[in-house]
């Protein structure tokens, strides 16, 4: 299969994923009287997906290799969350909470270092990108408080930070995946382009 290809169907998958974590998020905050046994499958099976897409992202090796570059740790950390969750979610729901706030506090804190590596690509809206990253560790912050708030308040803030953390990593994948390269001088061992080419870049 051709990089190309590769890159295409990561940036899709990462997009549909996380589109389905957006509609759990939803789907958590308009269904409220769900059973432990149907959070804890719904919610461990859901960070399990996430996690492997962002692996596969990781190594589809994208031409910026912004969107992508911490997904391999991100998504075995999921992974592990999934099957924590599953382990001990029975006991204690609420752990999720914090496993998942955790997450996104880091998920956001990352995308922060992204948001600065775009601007050296000379990527117009990294400042947007900034701001949303910002908004999304602080959703995080969120989540992981409501451990200490009635358990009514930390599933709305967990389905919050699931729609956030899905909508960020929508527009990010969306807006600086790039399946093919318009420069020609592209380090492909380091994604990186030249000077003159980030001035060309940001002149466009």
């Amino acid at each position: 299969m051709k990089k190309v290809d590769i890159v295409k169907q990561a940036k899709i998958i990462n997009i549909i994923i996380h589109s389905l974590m957006v509609a759990v998020g939803l789907f958590l905050l308009l269904f409220t009287g769900l059973t432990t046994t149907q959070e804890v499958i719904l919610i461990s099976v859901l960070c399990i997906l996430v996690g492997g897409a962002k692996i596969l992202g990781y190594f589809s090796n994208d031409l910026y290799r912004l969107a992508f570059q911490f997904d391999f740790a991100s998504g075995l950390y999921l992974i592990f969350v999934g099957i924590l969750f599953w382990c001990i979610g029975w006991k204690d729901p609420q752990a999720i909470s914090k496993l998942f706030g955790i997450y996104v506090i880091f998920d956001g804190l990352l995308k922060m270092q992204t948001a600065f590596d775009a601007k050296k690509f000379g990527i117009r809206k990294w400042m947007i990108v900034l701001a949303t990253a910002i908004a999304l560790a602080g959703v995080g912050i969120m989540a992981l408080v409501s451990q200490y708030a009635e358990p009514l308040s930390q599933f709305v803030f967990l389905a919050i930070s699931f729609m956030v953390d899905g909508l960020v990593n929508i527009w990010i994948t969306a807006y600086t995946v790039r399946v093919r390269a318009k420069k020609k001088k592209l380090e492909d061992r380091f994604g990186l382009l030249d000077e003159k080419d980030i001035e060309k870049n940001k002149e466009e």
